[in-house]
């Protein structure tokens, strides 16, 4: 019997496609990506995982002394506190608020073995690499570690000034996918960031709700740009590519044409990235067009300062959260009833991931002393804590790849759920 050698290497090419195949669907992915869109998960297995093994420092900052002649041990902060608008304005508060009660409850309980802890806050809004700036004020007052800060462009120089001064950073409310990618050995985001919300939105749109023909109108800036680029990807691995891309400039407020573009694009669904007024504009001139496309978004969705611009038009309206704020957990209603009490008003969402990551950073401080490479040694160690959000995971890059929810407006009520990526059949 003659043997077809085209055959039998067809044959192998199939076994070792099998094989990488299952390789690839059971080994773990940078930032939980689902198989389904892994870059290239379905030809080859990577040469190297670079954002598996985390980063160790290597420098000599262990040794240094612990400082001695301290009454307090200084925790800085850096946000948005004025200057920014009033959504980073109220959001930079919020944070700063979570934070201080943090700091308040440790010290009630002791503080760092006697001594209390002091929180520092300085603005991070202004001329272009403020938060830099602020970085080297904070070190040069004392502090021993940062909590900070929001926006994607400060927080990047702030990251790579904490790396030249070596002083430990936990981010609690940045959501540039692309911060901790740095691999940075100095700083951990304990806040998922919009790759996961991207995840999670793939998933409603094409697996859940089966759309096939979706349009993404975003805002010209670094922020939605960064924010969608997950989608975009995702969607073409999916085999349903975003069927139009519409980007305004920041000032704009017509969005006629743009979504009379959308319209004979014959979108189903928009994903819209930008500002919360913006995002709240938009939609509403869609409603008044006669669009009832469905429309999904970021967190700045699910927040009071969009439900007041948008008023009845939130109604379908699908957001992405960092949490369940309906839980039930005793802890997060604990500090909500905290909150309220002394502010007199409910935390926004970025005042409830300020106080996890700063219990994190505390706990770590308590454990190890005032040597900020130990302090370093500690929160990059971390690979699981459990927040008054629900669990933290921090991957190999040290951002947080735990759970995220999404919520959709409801008769008025946001009803929320949590993201399962729903596995291909095929």
């Amino acid at each position: 019997m003659q043997v077809n050698k085209h055959l039998i290497m067809f044959g192998v090419i199939c076994l070792y496609a099998g094989y990488f195949s299952v390789l690839n669907a059971q080994a773990p992915t940078h930032a939980n990506t689902p198989i389904e869109i892994y870059p290239f998960s379905n030809f080859q297995t990577p040469h190297y995982m670079f954002f598996e093994e985390r980063l160790p420092y290597l420098g000599a900052a262990r040794e240094y002394d612990y400082p001695t002649d301290v009454e307090s041990v200084k925790i800085g902060f850096i946000g948005p506190l004025e200057g920014g608008g009033v959504y980073y304005t109220k959001s930079g508060h919020d944070m700063l608020k979570g934070t201080q009660i943090a700091i308040d409850e440790v010290n009630k309980a002791g503080g760092y073995r006697g001594l209390p802890f002091e929180l520092i806050a300085r603005n991070d809004i202004g001329l272009w690499g403020a938060s830099g700036d602020e970085l080297v004020t904070l070190y040069d007052m004392g502090a021993v570690a940062v909590i900070g800060s929001i926006d994607g462009n400060n927080s990047h120089v702030a990251i790579r000034v904490a790396l030249k001064l070596e002083i430990p950073m936990v981010n609690t409310g940045s959501t540039d996918p692309t911060l901790t990618d740095t691999r940075i050995p100095w700083v951990i985001r304990t806040n998922p960031d919009d790759r996961q919300f991207n995840y999670a939105l793939l998933n409603e749109i094409y697996n859940i709700r089966g759309y096939t023909r979706v349009a993404i109108l975003r805002a010209n800036s670094r922020y939605a740009r960064v924010g969608t680029r997950e989608f975009v990807d995702g969607a073409r691995r999916l085999g349903n590519p975003v069927v139009i891309r519409q980007v305004f400039l920041p000032g704009e407020t017509d969005f006629g044409q743009y979504l009379e573009n959308i319209r004979l694009a014959d979108a189903e669904a928009v994903v819209i990235w930008g500002e919360v007024d913006e995002i709240a504009r938009i939609v509403k001139q869609m409603r008044a067009l006669g669009m009832d496309q469905a429309v999904f978004s970021s967190e700045k969705v699910l927040t009071e300062t969009f439900l007041e611009l948008a008023g009845e038009d939130a109604e379908g309206v699908v957001g992405v959260f960092p949490y369940n704020p309906h839980s039930g957990k005793p802890e997060l209603e604990a500090f909500v009833e905290k909150y309220k009490e002394r502010y007199g008003n409910a935390p926004g969402h970025l005042a409830v991931l300020a106080y996890d990551g700063t219990l994190l950073l505390l706990d770590s401080i308590k454990k190890v002393g005032l040597n900020k490479a130990l302090i370093r040694d500690e929160i990059t160690s971390i690979e699981e804590y459990d927040g008054i959000t629900g669990r933290i995971n921090l991957d190999g890059s040290w951002n947080n790849a735990g759970p995220v929810w999404l919520a959709e407006y409801q008769n008025g009520e946001l009803r929320f759920w949590e993201y399962q990526w729903k596995r291909s059949e095929n």
